[in-house]
């Protein structure tokens, strides 16, 4: 199973992630009650804090983006955290 997929957007002051839409549709047809986030934006002071600020929160990002729980997520396949402009894989978490 492909895990859920969550893209990630960087700017000069932060990251914004938010669902691929099948990943949200996917979630949304095995847990209708999750309240899935629109996007969270999660800020840095420098593009070299990225990974040392960020790569702790992923988890967290994960949840409030899916509205589940990691077991939930994990069910899921997991979550890859993919940055669509480089076109790599970020972090992968199964």
């Amino acid at each position: 199973m492909d895990p859920v997929l969550i893209y990630v957007g960087r700017q000069k002051d932060g990251c914004t992630y938010q669902l691929h839409p099948s990943s949200r549709t996917r979630i949304q047809k095995k847990f209708p009650d999750a309240h899935i986030a629109p996007s969270v934006f999660v800020g840095y002071e420098t593009q070299s804090d990225f990974e040392m600020v960020h790569g702790p929160l992923w988890e967290q990002v994960a949840q409030i983006l899916t509205g589940l729980n990691l077991t939930e997520i994990e069910s899921l396949g997991g979550f890859k955290i993919f940055d669509p402009t480089t076109g790599r894989e970020v972090q992968k978490v199964v």
